[in-house]
């Protein structure tokens, strides 16, 4: 059992954190300080993982290396930023808006050397070679006593009123983009990097004068002495782990590691008397086997699992019911942690057996704190406390183990690292579609998909430039992956009436993470798995997965919404169109015709060029007439068709599709033998063509003509073209 031993001769030992103990009256030790007997827990663990604003909390110092969270001490509040694009003509202006946060976290209530990894919100931000994943402007100040306020603090704060934190170790992060964290500052730890990594570092750190260590220490990773309270209570953890020893000799307190080295008693030495009594050489007890632990568990902090909780334990007996835990601010591995606290469990268990030394004056020099042994027994002993009465020397003291623990192989768990990889480029794909998901666009419209190649790609902004390409405005983000990809093989043209059952298409995703999903007949035909390839929207009822992000699509529906039949080459796009991850971008309808440039403005995508789009406004077209055809009546010829409606593509109530532009006309154009003859507005679904216009224009029974039929609407639609043979 680990002995704490806090005084010297008349003195009162203060510390920086509190101090180690009172005072201590004479040469005698108080050892009940540590609660007398066993601890059944060591002090619990400051939470390390989340960062706090709150005032009067703890700052810890640091040892090795270790991952913290830190108090958020400054910040100069979140800064708004707004872009507007679009406007005009029936087209609405949008803005966009966007959030950044300057601030410092304190780290450490002492010096490091620097820092490793950074993550927000549990995601990696910074990599272990110091490459951020993310546009980050970070300084850290390590925690000299000589540094000086940080610039923006002066800046925000003035000269007089900029804290330098001197002594203190703290972050200043300027203008952090909030995006990615819900648009408030995240959750931020560090792998910070400090002076010293055992026991005896720590200890002659939090220490004051007048102790001396000796080692040498178990190493450990990292540690935080992240407790308010007094340094005993700091300590308390690595003692009882570590089996510390305090050693006082009435003027240094000597810390070492295990028992100090101490003399074998002689059995002529066993026994004494105060000039007249006889007193007993030794007597032993032994605690009740009921009140043995069965079994010990150590909570620590994992390097392995970027510094997770762990937890090991070590069983004497299965089916335990007397547990002790012990949950200590340190870095350790699984092994290490297993092996601490098989060597604590046997301590604990070997100390069930006390005893009491009987002593002549002369073993004085015996203090709490050292092992002795006895002449012939290879029981070893640590000398608990000790009194001096009546020339008499009494060494209370417990057994230790015979043998250490052998050392132990434990399994750490496994760690979920997503997200801590670079976000890597943005592919971007721009698409000037006809209406998708039952809105009427008032203006041209823009859908834009984002994915990257990368898993840790998270999010983009998207940056809209109406001038070539001089400048560039916000115009929204993307904050989850669109599955995009490319053909590779060819799809031939087909039919818009009727299912493709013939037809396969196969196509390799951009990410191997991305996915598609068969979905039946009877959910396609109600809007499922729609996508566009090339040009052209399509749905697909079967998926058959290739693997390595191969899939091929059939049972195919051709044309949607009005776009053009056309063969597809491989290495057409193909974008599934899922509005939750599509951004629209609505822009002024005096701009149609021209060519935009957009360009992603995520991590990485600075080198990339604009995407270029010659903006056609499909959004506003009205779809092209179906079912062209041609009648009789008299010695005139009848067209009419069936009109097509933008607005909608359900036919919900079993009569009309909605108009969905200002007012119903049509231009129609008539060709003979490849000449158009005949180029007329119409404002209903038909036109007559009367017997004089026809003999003008040759289209006389039995001659084969060529009809193009678009309904007008603010833009005019794409034709509906056919051939018919005159009646």
């Amino acid at each position: 059992m680990a002995t704490l031993v806090l005084s010297t001769v008349g003195r009162s030992l203060g510390g920086p954190v509190g101090g180690i103990v009172g005072s201590f009256i004479g040469a005698q030790i108080d050892s009940s300080l540590l609660g007398g007997g066993r601890r059944r827990e060591v002090g619990r663990t400051a939470n390390l993982a989340v960062q706090s604003s709150a005032y009067g909390e703890a700052i810890p110092r640091l040892f090795g290396t270790m991952r913290v969270a830190g108090n958020l001490v400054w910040t100069a509040g979140i800064d708004e930023h707004s872009t507007s694009s679009g406007g005009g003509k029936r087209g609405s202006a949008t803005a966009s808006y966007a959030y950044s946060a300057s601030f410092a976290v304190l780290l450490s209530a002492r010096l490091v050397e620097g820092v490793g990894r950074v993550w927000a919100d549990g995601k990696l931000l910074r990599d272990a070679a110091g490459a951020w994943l993310t546009p980050v402007t970070m300084r850290l100040h390590t925690g000299g006593d000589g540094q000086a306020p940080d610039p923006l603090i002066i800046a925000a704060e003035g000269v007089g009123g900029a804290p330098a934190y001197r002594g203190l170790a703290y972050a200043v992060f300027e203008d952090l983009p909030l995006a990615d964290y819900g648009n408030r500052i995240p959750n931020l730890t560090f792998e910070l990097i400090a002076a010293g990594s055992d026991a005896g570092a720590v200890i002659a750190d939090l220490a004051p004068e007048g102790v001396a260590v000796a080692g040498p220490f178990a190493a450990f990773g990292g540690f935080a002495a992240a407790q308010s309270g007094s340094v005993r209570d700091q300590l308390g953890q690595l003692t009882e782990l570590y089996d510390l020893r305090y050693v006082d000799d009435g003027m240094t307190l000597r810390v070492t590691a295990g028992p100090a080295a101490g003399p074998v008693i002689a059995d002529a030495d066993l026994g004494s008397h105060d000039g007249s009594t006889p007193h007993e050489a030794r007597s032993e007890v032994r605690g009740a086997a009921g009140q043995l632990d069965d079994a010990v568990a150590i909570a620590f902090h994992d390097p392995s699992r970027d510094y997770q909780p762990g937890l090991q334990r070590a069983v004497r007996r299965p089916g335990a019911q007397r547990v002790a835990q012990f949950e200590i601010a340190a870095a350790l591995g699984a092994d290490v942690a297993k092996g601490l606290a098989a060597t604590l469990l046997a301590r604990r268990s070997a100390a069930r057996v006390g005893a009491s030394f009987r002593l002549p004056p002369r073993a004085l020099g015996l203090r709490a704190g050292v092992a002795v042994q006895r002449e012939g027994d290879a029981t070893a002993w640590s000398v608990r406390r000790w009194t001096f009465s009546n020339f008499v020397s009494e060494l209370a003291v417990e057994r230790r183990p015979l043998r250490l623990a052998a050392a132990a192989v434990a399994d750490a768990g496994r760690v979920h690292n997503a997200g801590d990889v670079a976000a890597g480029p943005t592919t971007l794909h721009v698409l000037d579609l006809p209406p998708l998901f039952g809105e009427v666009a008032t203006g041209p419209r823009l859908w834009v998909a984002a994915a990257g190649a990368s898993p840790g790609w998270r999010r983009s902004g998207v940056a809209l430039s109406l001038d070539g390409g001089e400048t560039y405005a916000g115009a929204g983000e993307i904050g989850a992956p669109s599955v995009i990809g490319t053909t590779v093989s060819v799809l031939a043209a087909g039919s818009d009436d009727r299912w493709d059952r013939a037809a396969r298409v196969e196509v390799a995703l951009l990410a191997p993470a991305m996915w598609l999903e068969a979905r039946s007949e009877a959910a396609v035909l109600a809007g499922a798995n729609l996508a566009v390839i090339g040009d052209e929207i399509v749905q697909f009822a079967n998926v058959e997965p290739l693997g390595g992000g191969r899939f091929v699509l059939s049972t195919l529906l051709r044309g949607r919404r009005g776009s053009a039949v056309t063969a597809h080459s491989a290495g057409a796009r193909f974008v599934l169109l899922d509005p939750e991850r599509l951004l629209a971008i609505d822009v002024g309808s005096d701009i149609a015709g021209r060519t935009l440039r957009l360009r992603a403005t995520g991590t990485g995508d600075g080198a990339l060029p604009p995407v270029l789009i010659a903006l056609a406004g499909n959004a506003l077209r009205p779809l092209p007439p179906a079912f062209a055809r041609v009648g009789a009546d008299g010695g005139d010829a009848v067209f009419a068709w069936t009109r097509r409606s933008r607005g909608g593509f359900a036919w919900s109530d079993g009569v009309d599709a909605p108009l969905a532009e200002a007012s119903e006309r049509y231009l129609v154009e008539l060709s003979v033998a490849a000449v158009v003859r005949r180029s007329i507005t119409v404002t209903a679904p038909s036109w007559r063509y009367t017997a004089t216009e026809r003999a003008v224009d040759g289209a006389t029974p039995g001659v084969t003509v060529a009809l193009a039929v678009s309904q007008l609407g603010d833009l005019a639609g794409p034709a509906a073209r056919t051939t018919l043979i005159m009646p």
